[in-house]
């Protein structure tokens, strides 16, 4: 009878823990505005904005130093945008693309790597 209690006792504790576990106050979503960004074919990315009302938007890209790389605006009343990015000239490394408006902002974080190339070396006898 003991070991049954216990395990129930456990069982409602861990229920409850996970049952009012939440995502916290850094995972909230803006409002003003829903955004999408994604890699391309081409080697870069692409990031498409939808405004929910009339306000100035920006998408701003940084290397890990902070050093702005790249800025587009989006205008008060351009509602809609799709604003793709060249990544073929940066070096490899950390880099993130913010996309704020009215105090609110989206930030995600990549990194662009290079394979390496392997030197295939045949041999033959003749």
């Amino acid at each position: 009878m003991k070991n049954s209690f216990k395990s129930l006792i456990c069982a409602l504790a861990l229920g409850t823990t996970v049952a009012f576990a939440g995502p916290g106050e850094s995972a909230k979503k803006p409002t003003t505005f829903a955004t999408v960004i994604y890699k391309n074919i081409d080697g870069g990315i692409n990031v498409n904005v939808e405004k929910k009302g009339l306000a100035t938007a920006a998408v701003i890209i940084t290397n890990a130093k902070g050093d702005v790389l790249a800025r587009e605006g989006i205008g008060r009343k351009q509602m809609k945008t799709a604003i793709k990015f060249n990544l073929k000239d940066l070096n490899d490394g950390e880099y993130k693309v913010m996309v704020a408006s009215k105090g609110e902002e989206v930030v995600k974080e990549f990194s662009i790597t290079s394979e390496k190339s392997v030197i295939e070396r045949t041999l033959t006898f003749e």
